[in-house]
């Protein structure tokens, strides 16, 4: 049986996981049944005693190791057998009446004599730099993993869902692996329990770095549906840009705002919340920054001029089954893409108009681009109608039927579709579904149609790949739920 080179690329990813996750737990296991205690006190001349000891519960840890490292103290204890105890280590200057040191803290050896140590300061474990290697090293492979995913799909006109999840994922691990890589690069990180702020800082980071461009998009969505609702009259549908922006600025004060206009700290452990919905409003952020990006490409992408055949998907015709402008301009860019392909390579493509009679209709909209087509110059044997659809959906499905009784099997031609530019991300999606690929043919509109769909495709995503946002989400509260445990 031939394997597929995307399942070994996934077997060698999930493999090489692996292999980093054993190496971690075996350099933890190899060091962990040590400690060293970093004290903070520092000394020029290196005079200090042997400090004292003395522990709640003798025989869990002792000290085996004082030494000065970069004129800091530092005390190695080892693990003796599991249990828990409490330490307090005191030790002089010169004068004993002067000059005392007194720190208490808490040890605890597992099972498999691993030693965890924690203090007022701070909590920690030998290994812990390993750990967050561990973290960077996946953060990077999963960055890697999606941003080659997204330019890949984006070179071969594979405009999907998958892609808008690739790109929003991969923006959001690599600014995450950006910032903790200089974070830890630029400070000193002696112990486990500071990993967590920098974590926190590196949301916040995020959020602001994000925080231009979602308002910008927001005040257009916004603005663009004001302008939609005063053109083509209210609908639900055309208020989404305008809930869109009122969310994200609710979760903005929530969040940034709260420090600064409110205090809401009486919600039960509201830090550890905050910086939920820091990291949650960051994830989404991304995504939607995302489809942005995905439905502006797929009006700019470049089709091949190899196409068999155009379906031309409908819209509504005017009463005297003439096409309206947006309609008479989804025609006319398939024409003048059909040309420049035509002269280029000397192939001509087919067209199917697509789409079927509306109640107030008189003739059908596949009808009416035919004779459209057949008025400027368009040859019978170069039209294929289909006029039975009602829908986008059904406009790819049954051109489908109709390309595939003339020419067999749909996936043996090279199909393209022409729509409005607000729509051809949406006609991606669609082709997807009906179980063929066809590229898209972009014509202009109105731009408050345009932003509108930014927020189609984005609800879109989140319906279609609820399940791996919803991983995700789960994902993020495990990893604080398990820090408020751990930390």
């Amino acid at each position: 049986m031939k394997i597929s080179k995307k399942a070994i690329f996934c077997i060698a990813l999930a493999v090489i996981t692996v292999i980093e996750i054993v190496a971690v737990n075996i350099y933890i296991f190899s060091v962990g049944n040590r400690f060293d205690y970093h004290t903070s006190v520092f000394s020029e001349y290196r005079s200090l005693p042997e400090p004292e000891v003395t522990y709640e519960k003798n025989g869990v840890v002792e000290l085996d190791d004082v030494r000065w490292e970069n004129n800091e103290l530092v005390l190695g204890f080892k693990a003796v057998e599991q249990g828990d105890t409490d330490a307090t280590v005191r030790f002089y200057a010169n004068d004993p009446e002067e000059s005392r040191w007194t720190f208490n803290c808490h040890f605890n050896v597992n099972q498999l004599g691993l030693i965890t140590f924690s203090s007022e300061l701070y909590h920690s474990f030998n290994g812990f730099v390993a750990v967050i290697a561990l973290i960077l090293a996946l953060l990077l492979q999963i960055t890697a993993v999606m941003v080659w995913r997204f330019f890949y799909d984006f070179k071969r006109g594979n405009f999907s869902h998958t892609m808008v999840a690739c790109g929003g994922i991969g923006i959001y691990t690599f600014v995450l692996w950006m910032f903790l890589t200089y974070k830890l690069l630029n400070n000193v990180v002696n112990y486990f329990s500071r990993v967590y702020p920098l974590i926190v800082e590196t949301g916040q980071i995020l959020m602001i770095g994000l925080t231009l461009p979602m308002m910008i998009l927001s005040v257009a969505l916004a603005a663009s549906n004001i302008w939609l609702i005063r053109n083509e009259g209210y609908r639900p549908v055309n208020t989404l840009g305008i809930i869109f922006a009122v969310v994200w600025f609710i979760g903005s004060l929530l969040t940034m705002g709260s420090t600064l206009l409110f205090d809401i700290n009486f919600i039960p452990n509201y830090q550890t919340v905050k910086v939920f919905l820091i990291y949650l409003i960051d994830y989404f952020e991304c995504i939607f920054i995302s489809t942005v990006a995905c439905t502006y490409l797929a009006t700019k992408y470049k089709i091949p001029y190899d196409r068999d055949y155009i379906i031309i998907l409908g819209c509504a015709i005017r009463r005297d089954g003439s096409l309206t402008p947006l309609l008479k301009g989804r025609v006319d860019s398939a024409v003048a893409f059909e040309k420049a392909q035509y002269e280029k390579t000397g192939k001509h493509a087919v067209f199917v108009p697509s789409g079927g009679q509306g109640d107030d209709e008189v003739i059908s909209e596949g009808e009416a681009m035919e004779n459209y087509l057949k008025e400027i110059g368009i040859p019978k044997e170069q039209i294929l109608r289909e006029d039975k659809s009602v829908n986008t959906f059904q406009n790819m499905l049954f051109s489908k039927k109709i390309i595939e009784e003339r020419s067999g099997d749909i996936k043996n031609v090279k199909t393209a579709f022409s729509t409005t530019n607000y729509h051809v991300f949406r006609g991606y999606i669609l082709a997807q579904k009906n179980g063929f690929e066809a590229k898209g043919i972009s014509s202009k509109t109105k731009p408050y149609f345009y932003f509108n769909a930014f927020l189609r495709e984005f609800i879109g995503l989140l319906v279609e790949k609820k399940w791996l946002h919803i991983a995700f989400v789960l994902l993020l509260i495990a990893v604080f739920v398990i820090n408020a445990f751990a930390v």
